[in-house]
């Protein structure tokens, strides 16, 4: 037998003992769950309007989504460790569908939506914090980028079908509600068929240790949230300040997301190739140069639909790039802390970012959301760049 010949027997060999099985297991359920949360929040928006409900009102009830995972997440590490990752994302489904069903219920009265949507939310955050450490604890590290990248581009399928089915079961009564409860149960059924990766009861620092350890690092996951809330709630307001008109604001935040879409397995290639620290580095640095090109595209539909979907991308990135490094960088009992912390700072972000957005608008106006925006990533762009000159881990 040949050198050659032996080297691609070894491959193949360590390619047949990856838990393929397990993996689309995990991935199929957060990609079934990413559609009833595509669901969910069109609906939930839509129904608060209806009930009279303020825009500050529909903001400040939206906000507590993120809100219950800055609260709660520092203890998922630990709940994980004592029941298993399976068990903990089946009571995380359990978590949101019970307040889901009883938001109907609920109706027009608004007070009730807000402990019913954060409990709602603590299932939520459990949700991808748990399916993050699976994927990661069991991607190979010469593989990881690109099992990350399949698994974020199915996450952000998932969120884009999920509002095609309010087209057929509409945003009335009852039946939306039954539909999007069908779809998180749904997400349970093929982690019965695999078994989920182990997570030691030990104690390996808590995720604010984490988040001390490597500031640069977990910021990536809050840049994305930022920029990403920022652009939902406030480039479909542009697009209308600009003159272009409804249509062309609710297109430009769907091109925005197709960008998230088809970049995410192209950049988790990227970063098996090259140190993935360096990969996140220039997804800031383009989504900062991006961001310049808005305010002067903007007049031009089509080339503010190129930017968009460039920048989209590009923010996108910095998430998916970033799982990569928390998967080469923490292992064993570490990885779950790490994984958690990133949702956390995920949250952080998503408070955070539409705050800073709105404040930025109403101090320099339409076009200055952008330049904060540029501003905001160039600057995180160079803690990145001289945080890869400095780390070794990838």
């Amino acid at each position: 037998m040949s050198a050659d010949s032996g080297v691609r027997s070894t491959n193949r060999d360590q390619a047949e003992k990856l838990p393929w099985l397990s993996l689309a297991a995990s991935i199929m359920a957060i990609s079934v769950a990413g559609a009833g949360f595509g669901h969910s929040l069109p609906l939930f928006s839509f129904l608060l309007e209806s009930y009279g409900a303020s825009d500050v009102t529909i903001g400040l009830n939206t906000a507590f989504a993120a809100i219950s995972a800055l609260i709660c997440a520092p203890y998922y590490p630990k709940v994980i460790a004592k029941i298993g990752l399976k068990a903990f994302i089946i009571a995380c489904l359990i978590i949101m569908v019970v307040p889901y069903m009883l938001v109907f219920w609920a109706g027009d009265r608004i007070i009730w939506w807000y402990p019913l949507r954060f409990i709602f939310s603590v299932g939520g955050a459990g949700l991808f914090a748990a399916s993050e450490i699976w994927v990661n604890g069991i991607a190979p590290d010469r593989l990881r980028g690109k099992i990350i990248g399949v698994y974020a581009t199915c996450l952000a399928l998932g969120f884009a079908l999920g509002p095609l089915l309010l087209n057929i079961t509409g945003y009335e009564g009852f039946l939306p509600f039954l539909a999007g409860a069908l779809v998180f149960s749904s997400a349970a059924i093929p982690l019965f068929f695999v078994r989920a990766p182990v997570v030691a009861d030990e104690d390996s620092g808590s995720i604010f240790t984490m988040l001390a350890r490597d500031p640069v690092l977990f910021t990536a996951s809050a840049m994305f949230a930022a920029v990403e809330g920022a652009m939902l709630i406030f480039l479909p307001v542009l697009a209308m300040e600009i003159g272009h008109g409804v249509g062309v604001g609710a297109q430009s935040l769907t091109v925005y997301g197709l960008g998230i879409l088809a970049a995410q397995l192209p950049i988790g290639q990227l970063a098996d190739q090259f140190p993935p620290r360096k990969v996140v580095t220039w997804c800031a640095v383009l989504g900062a140069s991006f961001a310049l090109f808005v305010p002067v595209v903007q007049q031009d539909v089509i080339a503010l639909y190129a930017v968009l979907f460039v920048w989209g991308g590009m923010v996108g990135g910095l998430y998916t790039a970033g799982l990569v490094v928390i998967g080469n960088t923490f292992k064993g009992t570490a990885l779950a802390a790490a994984n958690t912390a990133f949702v956390f700072a995920y949250a952080g972000g998503a408070v955070l970012g539409p705050l800073f957005a709105g404040a930025i608008r109403q101090l320099f106006g339409p076009q200055g959301l952008a330049f904060g925006i540029a501003i905001a990533l160039g600057a995180y762009a160079l803690a990145a760049w001289r945080s890869a000159a400095t780390t070794s881990d990838g």
